[in-house]
């Protein structure tokens, strides 16, 4: 068996699927001519680097058609030094930014110009700085929710692709989902018994940690509970921490462009948040689930620095599992694809088994599921409604 510790180390992202990005970007203000971005961490290095507008048109997340396209990256022109170095600074200019853009200031809508504002050596007197100084101004309190105040139905049509609509509505092939069946289950002792003694272990010094949680329905036309500074700094040392590499620069600035990307998705859907603080009540992590049918969907979890070393991921996974035991109506818990074979393998070791033909297994056709009561006063998305808006998401 695995230590402990390597489990720990192990990649704990429940979905890693990036959200959809848009096929070509936006042109930058004419303020600003493009950039080409030396990164201070690569020596004598020079990369183009042009990742997409921040906003445009609807945002799709979730589970990509097999054959997918990444983006291009066009040769830029200018340039300026970049350090690769996060700070809780930084990431509060990123979230200001972004949040600009988002309010719909078109001066803001570009992540290169962002990343050069916020990382690169530019002068106090430049309209970069001048610029990432008015953001700053405006910057919205560390736990104040600030996203779109979306209706339920948008927010449930915003939530298929990721729950891998595109397979059940036979639309195309998803990867496979790792799938955990708790129908014939009574109490999450009968999951937790029969699994290696390591990961017991690793389960009970889960439980044993000095963390809080707390339950947090996205409701309609409300800002999702989780659209704040503070959420958005686990989404983002979430993503640096498994995407970049020292080796590679150009890694660390993907891993910024999909923490935008994911928190502009998980933000947009449908669900309940599962929040955690540590002792001194700082936001650390949350896990975003959406029960739909009789199966319940660990969707996304994105945890800071400081939540990856205190076994956060694997209590969420228990907390899911012994939830959706008691629960009625659930038959599977669905922790979705895997960004590699390595994950597989650490899900498989909780019980989880990878199915290839998931939807035979996890029942979706069912409406959306609200603990709090509230209602899209509809009996669900039906199959052809389903198929519509996966579809007006991709054309």
């Amino acid at each position: 068996h695995r230590s402990n510790q390597e489990e720990q180390n192990r990649r704990t992202n429940i979905s890693t699927n990036p959200v959809t990005r848009p096929r070509a970007p936006a042109p930058m203000s004419p303020l600003f001519r493009p950039l080409l971005l030396l990164a201070v961490a690569a020596p004598s290095a020079v990369f183009s680097f042009a990742p997409p507008p921040i906003v445009r048109g609807p945002v799709h997340a979730g589970d990509r058609p097999i054959g997918h396209v990444g983006r291009a990256r066009p040769a830029l022109s200018e340039s300026i030094r970049l350090d690769t170095t996060l700070s809780d600074d930084r990431v509060d200019l990123l979230f200001a930014w972004v949040s600009r853009a988002f309010a719909g200031d078109r001066r803001y809508n570009d992540l290169s110009i962002a990343l050069a504002a916020i990382f690169g050596d530019i002068g106090e007197g430049t309209p970069l700085a001048r610029m990432a100084r008015d953001a700053l101004d405006m910057l919205p309190p560390e736990e104040k929710a600030v996203g779109a105040p979306l209706g339920l139905t948008e927010r449930e049509y915003a939530s298929l692709g990721a729950m891998g609509a595109g397979q059940w509505t036979g639309q195309w092939r998803t990867r496979p989902h790792s799938l955990l069946t708790v129908s014939n289950m009574t109490s999450v002792d009968e999951w937790v018994k029969p699994l290696p003694r390591g990961v017991r272990r690793t389960l009970k010094k889960a439980n044993a940690q000095n963390f809080t949680v707390a339950a947090l329905p996205i409701r309609g036309d409300e800002p999702a509970p989780h659209s704040s500074l503070a959420h958005f700094r686990c989404v983002v040392e979430h993503e640096v921490r498994l995407i970049a590499a020292e080796s590679n620069p150009y890694s660390f600035f993907d891993a910024l462009s999909e923490a935008v990307s994911r928190y502009m998705g998980t933000t947009r859907m449908a669900g309940e948040i599962r929040e955690y603080r540590d002792a001194d009540g700082k936001v650390i992590a949350f896990a975003h689930e959406v029960r739909k049918g009789k199966t319940i969907r660990g969707q996304w979890f994105y945890a800071t620095d400081q939540a990856a070393k205190s076994y956060v991921w694997f209590h969420s996974v228990y907390d899911l599992v012994r939830r959706a035991i008691e629960a009625d109506g659930v038959d599977v818990v669905d922790l979705g694809p895997s960004g590699s074979d390595a994950f597989t393998e650490l899900k498989e070791r909780y019980g989880f088994v990878s199915v290839v033909d998931w939807p035979q297994v996890a029942d979706y056709l069912g409406p959306f599921h609200y603990e709090d009561g509230e209602n899209n006063s509809k009996e669900g998305l039906s199959l052809l409604e389903a198929i519509e808006g996966l579809n007006s998401r991709d054309n």
